[in-house]
């Protein structure tokens, strides 16, 4: 009896938890009227739920000042810290002021950043444009290889927090896409995480041109470049890199803790000794001088004729002009041409630029005159107008084309003109000039072979005459000039020339 009594008691006392949980927590069917009470019910507790503020910690205001330039120039020192300051913006640690503003600051307080070398100066700086932190360093040239070193300094405390520095050979390309990347890395604290874990061991990365190069470390094969190798740190390595139809190449390296080192190299052909001795065989068949004969057309006769026409006119009123009086009613002759003969003794005449030395012998008719020669002189009056002239000549010759060559002629030379009145065989004297001027001309050369040539060349020649103080006859000659207003004391043979020539080489 007392046992049913029991289990009455246990089953009144889960009855009445039953309802009182009921109570507590209503059980709500889905489908019940209830439902939308319910649901607005737990929005609204919901909605009583924040999400706790984190905060958002603000990033240090930093600055990068300008490298110091060692060994390269000021423009590519900029580049690099223009390079170097884009890099710690990347690594998002900081917060970067831009180049200009960081300027605009300082000229405004009239600070110049000349000669801003040391951290005492850096610091300085830091204060005035108002950062954190701020970021200096250098680049420095030895021999092929860069280095590149920075610090971070807290502008409060004057304290280095951190430092920075990489090794690279090679080019100022490898150190922009290379060591500036791994130098922000290093300063902004992420250095452990993209440098170490690549890096484990020191590499060198070798390049050659040709490229399938034998790469040779300490005298045993690593492969064909180009090829990357893993080193340990040591203080000299022995490169040597071959391939066939080059000279082999020998170079020593270091390398030290977790350095990577990129190195380029350019073999060099080897040169066939054949060659040589064809270019030797070219040398001996050169050739260095030369002789030209030229003959020379000249527009002179018209002058010389005017000297003619005035003594005419003082012998038609029987005046003695030459040593004798000419009989009465003669009547010297004018000329029809005054062409010469001209020799040259030419060197270098293989160079672009080369001197010629010459003299030359002008007459009148002289095409007659050489007719005339085995007839003996003429009998009667005779008035023999010459010229013997000295050269000096600068040939330039800047083109030389197969078997034509054109060139340019300046020379600098003295003239006499002598005219000479004969009787028969008898000299009755007569005046001579005198005359320093310069030649200048144009022309080409046809040489069919090697040692002889044909040219054909326009020149004009300055030569401005005065009469020289010989004798009495000369003497004449002035005065009658002055009194009769008579040109017998001058004459003037400058004009155009045409020349042809034969050449000789030797």
């Amino acid at each position: 009896m007392a046992r049913k009594i029991g289990y009455f008691f246990i089953l009144l006392f889960l009855i009445s938890g039953v309802l009182t949980a009921q109570d507590l927590y209503q059980v709500v069917n889905p489908d019940s009227s209830n439902k939308s009470e319910s649901t607005d019910q737990v929005k609204k507790d919901t909605s009583s739920i924040k999400a706790p503020q984190i905060p958002i910690a603000s990033k240090t205001a930093v600055a990068v000042l300008e490298l110091d330039p060692n060994g390269v120039s000021d423009s590519e020192a900029r580049a690099l810290s223009d390079r170097l300051r884009i890099e710690i913006f990347n690594a998002g640690v900081f917060e970067v002021m831009e180049r200009d503003k960081m300027n605009r600051i300082l000229d405004e307080m009239q600070f110049h950043l000349n000669d801003c070398t040391t951290d005492e100066c850096a610091i300085e700086i830091g204060r005035l444009i108002g950062v954190n932190k701020i970021i200096a360093g250098s680049i420095s040239k030895v021999g092929e290889y860069f280095t590149v070193s920075a610090r971070l300094i807290d502008v409060e405390t004057s304290k280095i927090e951190a430092t920075a520095i990489e090794d690279v050979e090679g080019s100022l390309g490898i150190v922009l896409t290379k060591a500036m990347p791994s130098i922000a890395r290093k300063i902004s604290g992420q250095a452990g995480l993209d440098i170490r874990a690549e890096v484990v061991k020191s590499s060198v990365n070798i390049s050659v041109e040709p490229a399938y190069s034998s790469i040779y470390i300490d005298g045993k094969y690593q492969g064909e470049s180009p090829i990357k190798i893993e080193l340990a740190p040591a203080n000299e390595y022995v490169l040597r890199v071959e391939n066939n139809g080059y000279e082999p190449l020998e170079k020593r390296f270091a390398l030290t803790k977790s350095q990577q080192l990129d190195m380029n190299i350019s073999l060099s052909k080897i040169v066939e000794p054949q060659v040589i001795v064809q270019e030797i065989k070219k040398e001996k068949r050169s050739i260095s001088k030369g002789f030209r004969l030229k003959y020379i057309s000249t527009g002179e006769p018209a002058e010389i004729n005017a000297i003619i026409t005035d003594i005419n006119k003082v012998h038609s009123d029987k005046n003695k002009l030459f040593k004798e009086k000419p009989l009465s009613g003669t009547t010297l002759g004018t000329i029809k041409s005054f062409n010469g003969i001209e020799v040259y003794n030419s060197s270098s005449v293989e160079d672009n630029i080369g001197f010629e030395f010459g003299f030359g012998l002008y007459r009148a008719d002289l095409d007659d005159w050489f007719s005339e020669i085995s007839k003996g002189n003429n009998s009667g009056y005779n008035l023999v107008t010459w010229s013997p002239q000295i050269m000096l000549n600068l040939r330039i010759a800047p083109i030389r084309y197969p078997l034509f060559y054109p060139y340019f002629d300046v020379g600098f030379g003295y003239s006499l003109l002598i005219m000479n009145l004969y009787d028969d065989e008898k000299s009755l004297g007569g005046p001579m000039y005198q005359s320093w001027g310069f030649t200048y001309g144009i022309g080409f050369e046809i040489r069919p072979i090697r040692y002889f040539g044909l040219s054909l060349e326009w020149s004009r020649k300055n030569s401005d005459m005065q009469i020289m103080d010989v004798d009495e006859v000369t003497d004449r000659f002035k005065d009658f000039s002055t009194s009769d207003d008579l040109e017998l004391d001058k004459v003037n043979l400058t004009g155009n020339r045409i020349g042809l020539s034969l050449n000789f080489y030797y």
